[in-house]
């Protein structure tokens, strides 16, 4: 077994990519969250672009419209676990990141 498809392996067998995965199963056969989150990332678009002419006024309400949205997300059973579990794993992807540029760069150092 190569490092990579350990590294996989690993990955996968990880309970809280497990538990990630189960409920965002559960998130994706809800049609009122799905349709929430398609809210959110219309609103993130508009937020973007009201940024980008830098309309101040616009920012100000879809910033709150956002916020509204989200609080109506977080009111849902499991969604708060979701969301933490996917910061945990953003942040374990962020360190299998840098091990790798890490042991990358020591590789042409050498």
């Amino acid at each position: 077994m190569t490092e990579k498809e350990k590294l996989i392996q690993m990955i996968k067998e990880n309970d809280e990519i497990k538990r990630y995965a189960r409920i965002e199963k559960l998130i994706n056969e809800n049609k009122d969250l799905k349709k929430k989150f398609g809210q959110l990332k219309v609103i993130q678009k508009q937020l973007i672009n009201a940024k980008h002419i830098e309309k101040k006024q616009a920012v100000i309400d879809l910033e709150k419209r956002y916020q509204e949205v989200l609080d109506e997300i977080e009111t849902y059973p499991l969604m708060s676990d979701y969301m933490a579990l996917q910061g945990d794993i953003n942040e374990m992807v962020q360190t299998i990141q840098s091990i790798i540029e890490d042991g990358i760069e020591k590789d042409f150092e050498s």
